[in-house]
């Protein structure tokens, strides 16, 4: 099911995109908030990583590694953030 999401996502699907980060947004958020222990400055930061992840989405080569290539993107902004 997230291949399927994940390609129409890729494709520039909005819906696919918010049901693919739906069900990881809570564990995105306590990774943000875990790095920079602030809640207005983890959810900025985490906004600004969904941001990037949807811009960058086209690029995402493996679909497996979805996960990772997310949970990636949002401890580089935490750490550029921070």
């Amino acid at each position: 099911m997230d291949r399927d999401l994940i390609q129409r996502a890729q494709t520039g699907d909005r819906e696919a995109y918010v049901d693919l980060i739906s069900a990881r947004l809570d564990k995105l958020y306590a990774l943000s908030h875990r790095i920079l222990r602030d809640v207005d400055r983890a959810e900025d930061a985490l906004q600004d990583a969904l941001v990037i992840a949807w811009r960058d989405l086209r690029g995402l080569r493996d679909p497996d590694r979805l996960d990772a290539w997310l949970h990636r993107i949002v401890v580089n902004v935490c750490i550029a953030q921070a």
